[in-house]
């Protein structure tokens, strides 16, 4: 199971960046561009795990500054535990 961690840094809060593409994804006409805005400031997460999570198929929690998700779905290929700051240092 991959455990997924969306920190933050200096430029973003991942907590606050998560709450405000979850509100804005209801948005219909919006939703393109909210997923490029979580998969292009976390590029090593999936587009299907970002949707998921935007749509809350997908639970999370929150530790520090820091988005945790554990993917239970087997559907998601060649992935492991990281963690990604918003500036790309990724770390395992």
């Amino acid at each position: 199971m991959p455990t997924y961690k969306l920190g933050s840094s200096s430029l973003v809060h991942a907590p606050g960046l998560i709450a405000w593409a979850i509100n804005a994804y209801v948005f219909p006409r919006d939703r393109a561009a909210i997923l490029r805005v979580v998969t292009d400031t976390w590029p090593g997460l999936p587009a299907d795990s970002a949707r998921r999570l935007l749509t809350g198929e997908q639970a999370y929690r929150i530790e520090d500054d820091t988005i945790v998700i554990d993917v239970t779905q087997t559907d998601v290929a060649d992935a492991t535990s990281w963690t990604m700051d918003s500036t790309g240092k990724v770390g395992q």
